[in-house]
């Protein structure tokens, strides 16, 4: 079968050691029943999703492979197959009211048709580069697509729930500052408080300013005691191929 592939630029192209460009393509009839179906699965991963994904992406340097993409490139290249695949549809986010004697679970809509996706152009204060100047210049490991994978083992291996948003970004936070220590050894820091708060806040800054068109703010309203909130949500793998 042939494929109709769209060119598109990362952004953190000039990152990498490698010069490569990437296509991408939308997803079949039958491979959207496949990758909704994963949403099912009692014991998915992301891996599940990444093999998938991964036969979506083209290179035109066979010397570069999807596992030494940065993390932040491979949700972006998720968010344009999402985007160009099910442009008129919504993504269905789970939330649980956290007003004292609530706990009610709702979902929402949250509307592609809405979502803006950005560019670097678009955040002209953002420097090239991969260091963190409030973090000693402490550069970005190169394999944060791999910390993402043991971050679902770690979080099982410490009783972390799957659904821990905030747990998952703490870890993502570590593994941006660990500079050759092991994750285990960051969260015993972090629990320590050798850590500080004003580091993990350096790294959040950067993080939400890097990542473009994948932590969204989302506007909120329980259905059982009415309360809204405004709430900065993370778009996780399993958000961007929900159920209709």
């Amino acid at each position: 079968m042939a494929y109709e592939y769209y060119a598109i630029d990362l952004p953190g192209k000039s990152l990498y050691e490698k010069s490569f460009n990437i296509k991408i393509r939308r997803i079949t009839p039958i491979e959207q029943k496949y990758i909704l179906s994963l949403a099912d699965k009692q014991q998915k991963t992301n891996k599940d999703y990444l093999d998938f994904i991964k036969k979506l992406v083209e290179f035109d340097n066979l010397d570069m492979t999807f596992e030494e993409l940065y993390w932040f490139d491979l949700q972006y290249i998720l968010y344009r197959i999402r985007f160009t695949t099910y442009e008129k549809f919504p993504i269905s986010l789970s939330f649980t009211c956290i007003e004292d004697g609530c706990n009610e679970k709702f979902t929402q809509k949250l509307d592609m048709g809405n979502m803006q996706i950005l560019t670097p152009e678009d955040l002209p204060e953002l420097k090239n580069t991969i260091t963190l100047q409030n973090l000693g210049e402490v550069k970005i490991r190169q394999k944060i697509l791999q910390d993402d994978l043991n971050i679902d083992e770690f979080m099982k291996a410490h009783n972390i729930k799957e659904d821990d948003i905030q747990g998952r970004l703490l870890l993502l936070d570590l593994c941006l500052i660990s500079n050759g220590k092991t994750l285990e050894e960051m969260y015993s820091l972090a629990e320590q408080d050798t850590i500080t708060a004003s580091d993990i806040i350096s790294v959040e800054h950067w993080f939400t300013n890097s990542i473009w068109g994948v932590k969204e703010t989302i506007n909120t309203k329980c259905p059982k005691c009415g309360k809204e909130a405004s709430r900065a949500y993370f778009l996780r793998l399993e958000d961007f191929f929900s159920a209709i």
